[in-house]
């Protein structure tokens, strides 16, 4: 039973390839393909038809003396009539057939192949929407945090000012602060809101069910660089990318041997056994009905091929080509976009370390100036300076620590992992 209270994110994998639109209609082309291929498999099948006929025929008229001169009329046999049973089947078509089974098949392959891109980039999708809120939370924490700081600050402020030490101006500023992080904090319930209900709609969930993400432990500490080799070859090995070219060519190869079938001749064996009425075996036609059957082997050779071919040999090697060149240009990409997310990730390790020293430094200036401020040896606007510098170094360890996990999950994906 899904708690949709505490939705958390392997629940939300789940739903959403179960429930999201476009994995629904990936599926659905993928068993269409499947479809498709078992259907090209029947072509070996032999051809079956039953055929049926009645006429009634007039009498016989011949013309000794021209077309304008006394016919002669001859009585014949004025009803006709005809059951036949035939089949045919290919015997040899130039491997036209055996190819195209084999484009069903590789079409089918391509088709599960985007079916698990489909499924990879929907749970890329669910897991930048999942650090997305995890985010807001955790600023939303952070300001929640900083406006329970500010009541206590304005209670001092206060207490200075009824003692004569400060003035009132400093007690409105220390409010405004609060009153700042009040719409800060506001803001980012909003927006919490709008990414649930953004995460609500990559699920295809109905309108009316409320849900809340649970986003606990889902940010790593312990997320670590792995060579840049080993990604590489992984990316190649497992990218659907890479994959569906290299399928792609196979297809052009195919098509070429299609194309060059139609050099060959093409042999077909069947039979026909019938029933007719009247015999017209003999003459004159005798009033009696007769059966007859036949069997035997057709060949055809399209002569017109050798020279209206050509241009389709050429297309067909022209497309082996193009393809070669984009299974190159696709895995000249694909080490790039591995070394880029590489790279991405690896910089987020040295973003979290600053970030963790300019906290120190923020909060030790927030610590002196607020001495000063109490001693009255600094004024209100140093120390609201320096507590939104120790509030914007929180803020940004937190969004370079959820950046740092949100750029190995894309470093994942792209090589294939995820």
């Amino acid at each position: 039973m899904i708690d949709y209270q505490h939705l958390n994110l392997q629940q939300a994998v789940e739903l959403g390839l179960r429930n999201n639109k476009n994995i629904l209609i990936s599926h659905l082309k993928q068993t269409m393909s499947e479809t498709k291929e078992k259907d090209l498999k029947m072509e070996r099948l032999p051809d079956i038809e039953f055929h049926t006929s009645y006429n009634q025929v007039s009498n016989l008229f011949q013309h000794e003396n021209g077309v304008f001169g006394k016919a002669t009329k001859y009585d014949i046999i004025n009803g006709m009539y005809d059951f036949t049973l035939s089949a045919s089947i290919p015997v040899y078509m130039g491997g036209k057939i055996k190819n195209a089974e084999k484009k069903g098949s590789i079409d089918s392959e391509i088709s599960t192949l985007r079916t698990q891109l489909d499924e990879r980039q929907l749970k890329m999708e669910i897991i930048t929407a999942f650090l997305q809120i995890h985010h807001l939370r955790e600023q939303q924490d952070l300001i929640n945090e900083k406006m329970k700081e500010d009541s206590v600050n304005i209670k001092q402020v206060k207490a200075l000012k009824n003692n004569g030490v400060v003035t009132f101006n400093e007690v409105l500023r220390t409010s405004l602060q609060l009153s700042n992080h009040k719409m800060s904090w506001t803001e980012l319930d909003n927006d919490i809101q709008i990414a649930e209900h953004k995460l609500k709609t990559i699920l295809s969930l109905p309108d009316q069910q409320e849900m809340h993400t649970d986003t606990e432990d889902l940010v790593s500490e312990n997320a670590e660089i792995p060579y840049i080799n080993e990604l590489t070859d992984t990316a190649l090995q497992k990218n659907e990318s890479v994959e569906i070219t290299k399928k792609n060519l196979s297809l052009k190869e195919i098509d070429q041997k299609i194309v060059k079938a139609n050099y060959l001749p093409k042999i077909t064996a069947g039979g026909e056994y019938f029933l007719k009425y009247p015999n017209m075996m003999f003459f004159p036609p005798e009033p009696y009905a007769y059966r007859l059957g036949m069997i035997g082997v057709n060949l055809t050779y399209p002569i017109e091929n050798l020279y209206k071919n050509k241009y389709k040999m050429q297309e067909a090697r022209e497309n082996i080509d193009l393809a070669k060149l984009q299974i190159e240009e696709k895995e000249e990409d694909l080490k790039h976009h591995v070394y880029e997310a590489y790279k991405k990730f690896e910089e987020t390790d040295q973003k979290v370390k600053i970030a963790e020293e300019a906290i120190n430094q923020a909060k030790e200036n927030y610590r002196i100036v607020k001495t000063k401020y109490i001693n009255k040896l600094s004024l209100i606007t140093e120390l609201i300076d320096a507590d939104n510098t120790y509030l914007e170094a929180q803020s940004n360890l937190i969004s370079v620590k959820i950046n740092r996990q949100l750029k190995y999950y894309q470093l994942q994906y792209t090589i294939g992992n995820l």
